[in-house]
């Protein structure tokens, strides 16, 4: 069934610009709004395990804490911007505080990665299944970089990714799934996927996912080899 208070496509119009019309407009305004507070659950509900469990170490619950605050309330003020955006069809607007809380969704995964590292030889013993949290973690990170590039893929004039066609055909509009594919071959392969990556900003939120990625694989051995013991 096609949502009838999407405006018609534009022959002319780029993927990303094609997607963005898609998620402002109709019930893909529901769908960020629902994305925005999946990344701020799944982080609420990491940190508390992470504490509650002590899995990190004492000298960094300062930190989380902190970020988990700051976090808390970027989401209740973002969300009500989000929300005004979206239904006022106020774009600069919205842009803006999606910018905003993608910073602070960025920041959160990192406190989380930066936090393995400073317990990856403290944590002993409990088998493998004690590596759950480097698992959240991994996912979380996926997940934040997805909506990263789903945005900047979106701001950038003409698209930050070339999407290919098939058999000469103009490419399809792409689809978030598209972005998580993009976002899990960084995380597990440190490289882009077929998809061209044209925009320098987007280059550098690659490269901070890569190294996000390695410090995660580092901090799994290191924590494999310590549940073993």
């Amino acid at each position: 069934m096609v949502d009838s208070s999407v405006p018609v496509a534009d022959a002319s119009e780029s993927p990303a610009a094609q997607l963005g019309r898609r998620l402002t407009h109709g019930r893909g305004r529901l769908l960020v709004m629902l994305a925005t507070t999946l990344v701020w659950v799944m982080d609420t509900l990491l940190v508390g395990r992470l504490e509650g469990h002590h899995v990190v170490d004492h000298s960094f619950n300062g930190l989380l804490s902190t970020v988990e605050r700051l976090s808390t309330v970027a989401f209740l003020v973002v969300s009500l911007g989000l929300a005004f955006s979206l239904y006022l069809g106020r774009q600069q607007a919205l842009f803006r505080w999606a910018l905003i809380y993608l910073v602070f969704s960025m920041t959160q995964v990192v406190a989380n990665v930066l936090s393995m590292v400073g317990t990856a030889s403290a944590v002993k013993g409990g088998g493998l299944t004690a590596l759950w949290d480097v698992a959240a973690v991994y996912m979380e990170s996926v997940v934040v970089f997805m909506f990263i590039y789903i945005f900047l893929d979106v701001a950038t004039p003409g698209g930050a990714f070339v999407w290919p066609g098939r058999d000469g055909q103009p490419p399809p509009p792409p689809h978030v799934v598209d972005y998580l594919f993009i976002s899990l071959n960084v995380n597990s392969t440190y490289g882009p996927t077929s998809e061209a990556l044209v925009s320098r900003p987007a280059k550098m939120f690659m490269a901070l996912q890569v190294l996000l990625a390695i410090l995660m694989l580092t901090v799994l051995i290191a924590r494999a080899v310590g549940a073993s013991g």
